[in-house]
C-alpha cells in the first residue's frame, strides 16, 4: 500500500502510560495508536516533539515499508515490524 500524503492525529486523549491518538491514514481509514512515556522518550529525548507527531511518524515507517497497519495497535508494535525502526522515525522527525 502507498503511504497516504496525510496522516493526522486527529483526536488524543491521556492513558495511564502514556498517550492514545485516533489518527487519519487518507483513504486507508483510521488506526487507534498507542504510544507509552518510555517509547516516546526513546524516540524523541529531548522531549522537544508533540507525542501526536511521534504517532504520525511510525504510522508513515510502517507504511513506507509496506506493513499493514492494524486499527487499534501500540507503537512500540513497530520496532517487531520494520527494520532500524529507530533510526527511521529519528530520522522522519528531524527533517
Amino acid at each position: 500500500m502507498k503511504s497516504p500524503s496525510v496522516i493526522a492525529a486527529i483526536e488524543e486523549s491521556d492513558s495511564a502510560r502514556g498517550w492514545i491518538f485516533r489518527c487519519h491514514l487518507g483513504d486507508a481509514g483510521e488506526s487507534i495508536v498507542r504510544l507509552d512515556w518510555a517509547d516516546y522518550g526513546h524516540w524523541c529525548p529531548g522531549g522537544d516533539i508533540a507525542p501526536s507527531l511521534i504517532a504520525e511518524s511510525v504510522i508513515r515507517v510502517m507504511l513506507e515499508h509496506g506493513v499493514t497497519v492494524p486499527p487499534d495497535f501500540d507503537a512500540g508494535r513497530a520496532r517487531h515490524v520494520v527494520p532500524n525502526v529507530d533510526e527511521r522515525i529519528t530520522n522522519l522527525i528531524r527533517r
